[in-house]
C-alpha cells in the first residue's frame, strides 16, 4: 500500500511550518504501519495552471501525477490563507479536475478506488472547515472515496506547550490516519463495483 502526501504551504520545503508538522505526525502512523509515504512539498515544484491533462517539459506536473496515480491514500495538507486552502491546494485540484473524464481499466474514472484526505492547519486564521468541505467536495466528485473524519483540523497555532496542540494531533490525526488506511484496506479486497459506475455507461443498468 502506498500513500502520498501533498504539502500545499506556501512556505518553502524546508520550513517547519504546522503543516508539515501535521503531516510528520500523520507520516509516522503510516510507516508505523508499513505503508509506504511519498512526500511532497508542492512550493518547491513548477506546476503550470489550466484544468488540461496537457503538459511540457518545462513543468513537473507529470511526476506529481505519477506518484498520485500510483497511490493508494491521496493526503492534502494545507493552511488557510484568507479564509480557504492555499492557491496550491486550489491548483493540484484544478489539474486533477482535467482528468476527471479519463478512466481506469475498468471504464472507472481514474480516481476509483483511492482514498482521499485533507489535514487543514488553520493557524488561529479560521475557515478550516470551509477549507475541508471543499477538498472533500472536489476530490470525491473526481471519485475518490473518503472514510469517516477524513480530514484533520488544527485550528491553533502548533506550540509543543500547548494542550490543544497535543489534542489535536492525538485525536483528529491519529484517528483520519487510521481511517484513511482501513478504507484503504476495505478497497483493496472489495473495491468499488463496475456495475453502474463506468463513464462510458453513464446510467442506471436495467
Amino acid at each position: 500500500m502506498k500513500a502520498v502526501l501533498l504539502n500545499c504551504s506556501l512556505e518553502k520545503g524546508k520550513n517547519d511550518t504546522d503543516t508539515e508538522q501535521l503531516l510528520n505526525e500523520s507520516a509516522r502512523i503510516f510507516q508505523k504501519e508499513k505503508i509506504d509515504v511519498e512526500r511532497i512539498h508542492l512550493r518547491d515544484f513548477h506546476i503550470k495552471f489550466g484544468i488540461t491533462t496537457e503538459f511540457d517539459q518545462e513543468e513537473d506536473w507529470p511526476f506529481i501525477f505519477e506518484k498520485i496515480l500510483e497511490a493508494d491514500i491521496v493526503l492534502l495538507g494545507t493552511p488557510i490563507a484568507m479564509g480557504d486552502k492555499s492557491s496550491i491546494a486550489s491548483l493540484v485540484i484544478e489539474r486533477l479536475q482535467g482528468y476527471h473524464k479519463l478512466t481506469n481499466r475498468k471504464g472507472q474514472g481514474l480516481f476509483y478506488n483511492k482514498v482521499g484526505g485533507a489535514i487543514v492547519a488553520d493557524g488561529g486564521f479560521g475557515g478550516a472547515r470551509t477549507a475541508a468541505q471543499s477538498i472533500h467536495y472536489s476530490l470525491s466528485m473526481l471519485g475518490f472515496t473518503f472514510p469517516p473524519h477524513a480530514s484533520a483540523i488544527c485550528n491553533d497555532k502548533l506550540d509543543d506547550q500547548k494542550p490543544k496542540s497535543a489534542a489535536c494531533i492525538e485525536s483528529d490525526v491519529v484517528r483520519m490516519t487510521y481511517n484513511l488506511i482501513h478504507f484503504s484496506e476495505l478497497l483493496m479486497f472489495n473495491p468499488i463495483p463496475v456495475v453502474g459506475n463506468t463513464i462510458e455507461e453513464g446510467k442506471i443498468p436495467e
